[in-house]
């Protein structure tokens, strides 16, 4: 039985026919899940190698949710003291973990090009593939990983700065609104933001500007691709908080996440970046290639009637 098994692996389903140009994915969607299903036990090694250069993000974050427990337990009289203590805490788990996040944005870059490569179907070396994706764009890397590690800080001081001037003038909640939109527009672009560094050779500014216009442009799918990766933290929190399973819920999140969680929320975002790249990007780059992975029609795909006019066929 066993013999059998590892014969499909590498001779193939008896009785089936070679792989056809013609048997291609027709779709994104087809070829999403026709690529996850191959590379799902690559993603999941993905992701265990991703984890390595967050530990300490981990650490600080299960120390810091340790100390949220015991002060939950002793308590904090008066409601403004409440708020400060939630603030004080709030902020200091967020200024520790800007350097924890700052440090991570090389080895994302790499384990981007792994992902971006099998989500359109082509082969990837591992290793080699990380190392020199990490050499090549470490700088921008690093700077846009800073960001996304210092920005949680500023939004939470001019949050909370605007929001106590607005007690005594209204008109301060335009900037408090304003930095809560500049926020999650960058929360937005991250979704972007590597695959782009990693594909084209951009400018710092033009980088970041693409990342925000294309993002921004493509609003309501943009929102729905961090939905989506969202999805299972927020359903084992409902589950968690609404239920008496909260351990083991909590549990089966951990473990989601552990494995699999990460690289497969990163394989979604390099599949969206890949779609509108194809779209928006290398159609104007001349001898780019478009659409790799998907089934490449040609005339002879049309079935053509020869009485009728020909205009050209749009794509």
């Amino acid at each position: 039985m066993m013999g059998n098994f590892f014969n499909r692996m590498y001779y193939g389903k008896a009785g089936k026919g070679d792989y056809r140009p013609e048997d291609l994915p027709a779709n994104r969607w087809a070829l999403f899940w026709e690529m996850l299903r191959i590379r799902w036990s690559g993603v999941a090694r993905a992701n265990l190698f991703q984890l390595l250069f967050f530990i300490p993000a981990i650490l600080w974050t299960l120390l810091n949710v340790t100390v949220l427990f015991s002060l939950a337990q002793e308590g904090v009289e008066g409601e403004a003291a409440q708020s400060l203590a939630n603030f004080d805490i709030v902020f200091q788990y967020l200024l520790g973990m800007a350097p924890c996040i700052a440090i991570t944005g090389p080895f994302t870059a790499g384990v981007t090009a792994i992902l971006r490569n099998w989500a359109r179907d082509q082969h990837s070396f591992f290793m080699s593939d990380f190392k020199d994706t990490v050499k090549a764009n470490w700088k921008q890397a690093l700077a846009v990983s800073a960001i996304t590690g210092v920005l949680p800080v500023i939004a939470l001081v001019c949050w909370r700065f605007y929001g106590g001037m607005a007690v005594n003038n209204i008109l301060f909640m335009i900037p408090q609104m304003l930095v809560m939109v500049l926020a999650l527009i960058w929360l937005l672009a991250l979704a972007l933001i590597y695959p782009l560094m990693i594909t084209y050779e951009l400018k710092f500014g033009a980088l970041v500007r693409n990342a925000v216009v294309l993002s921004v442009g493509r609003l309501p799918q943009s929102v729905g691709i961090r939905l989506v990766a969202l999805a299972p933290l927020a359903l084992g929190f409902v589950v968690a908080w609404f239920t008496p399973w909260m351990g083991y819920t909590l549990l089966v999140l951990g473990l989601f996440y552990l494995v699999i969680g990460f690289g497969l929320n990163r394989f979604v975002y390099v599949s969206y970046a890949n779609a509108l790249f194809d779209r928006y990007i290398n159609p104007r780059i001349e001898g780019a290639a478009v659409n790799q992975g998907l089934r490449q029609y040609t005339d002879e795909d049309y079935e053509v009637d020869p009485t009728m006019p020909q205009p050209g066929r749009k794509e």
